[in-house]
């Protein structure tokens, strides 16, 4: 889900609407991409076996219960810093894990907790996205790690359809977002042009305002496929990744098309991108 309540982005020139466009496609790109790299060097390619002990219906039960338990959290815990800590820990949890693959346990914690730490050091949109991307390619690639490809477009499916059931249905998935931004915890990848003076202004600031925002979970969902999809071989994993890129720009001319302006799920559109990604290149390779 991503949220446009900060900016009719349909009204901007339209060369800043295509810099949002390429800043967007360049995020699944550098997320999926790592978490490609991380799933190569960890060695879960060719014959690996999925564990059984993380399948569909576990992962789906884990979605379900952690949003309900962060619905009850957002009505009786008034901190935000307990939301921010949690935030911070799934990013060093992810960011740990690219790091593990490269160096020592103890360098990768430190090199894990200086990623997260630069955000909090120089809070720039540069910044804010850069820990994004490192830490939600480290989460993707940990969980794609115990899923076979099937497994991850199974997920997509569904929680595609719970996107749209959550933002156009029930509308809980758009009232999560914003609490959890007056919290000071922001989900989601800050879309600017592409310029200097937009990509080191302030993550809260009048420049990234002009932005989009793109929801963490439509950038995982993607790259943990494209990490699984390394198991077929390295042209189903970036074909993977190029249809939910493809899927993005979809969806941001659906969103540019709106009558009026309104959050809208990114999911579906991307899901099917990159279903189709895979897909398409499974029969190039097996024709």
């Amino acid at each position: 889900m991503h949220d446009h309540a900060h900016h009719p982005i349909a009204v901007m020139p339209k060369g800043e609407q295509r810099s949002i466009l390429w800043h967007g496609i360049l995020v699944f790109f550098a997320t999926g991409g790592l978490a490609i790299a991380a799933a190569q060097r960890a060695g879960f390619s060719g014959g690996y076996a999925p564990s059984a002990a993380i399948s569909v219906p576990y992962v789906l039960t884990v979605v379900f219960l952690a949003t309900i338990m962060l619905v009850l959290a957002l009505k009786t815990i008034k901190k935000p810093a307990v939301f921010q800590a949690l935030f911070t820990f799934a990013m060093l949890s992810g960011a740990w894990f690219i790091a593990d693959i490269y160096l020592r346990p103890e360098l990768a914690l430190i090199a894990g907790s200086l990623v997260v730490l630069l955000r909090f050091l120089w809070k720039s949109v540069l910044t804010a996205n850069l820990s994004l991307v490192i830490g939600i390619a480290g989460i993707a690639a940990a969980v794609a790690a115990d899923l076979s490809p099937n497994a991850v477009l199974i997920l997509l499916a569904a929680l595609s359809f719970y996107d749209i059931v959550a933002v156009y249905r029930t509308r809980h998935m758009v009232k999560m977002f914003r609490a959890l931004s007056s919290h000071g915890v922001v989900l989601a990848f800050i879309l600017t042009p592409l310029k200097l003076k937009a990509l080191v202004g302030r993550p809260d600031g009048e420049i990234a305002g002009r932005g989009m925002l793109l929801g963490t979970g439509d950038v995982a969902m993607p790259a943990m496929l494209a990490a699984a999809a390394l198991r077929v071989g390295p042209i189903p994993a970036v074909a993977s990744l190029a249809g939910a890129a493809a899927g993005f720009a979809l969806m941001f001319m659906l969103f540019l098309a709106q009558p009026k302006r309104a959050p809208m799920p990114a999911l579906p559109p991307i899901a099917l991108g990159a279903t189709a990604g895979y897909l398409l290149s499974l029969i190039f390779l097996h024709p």
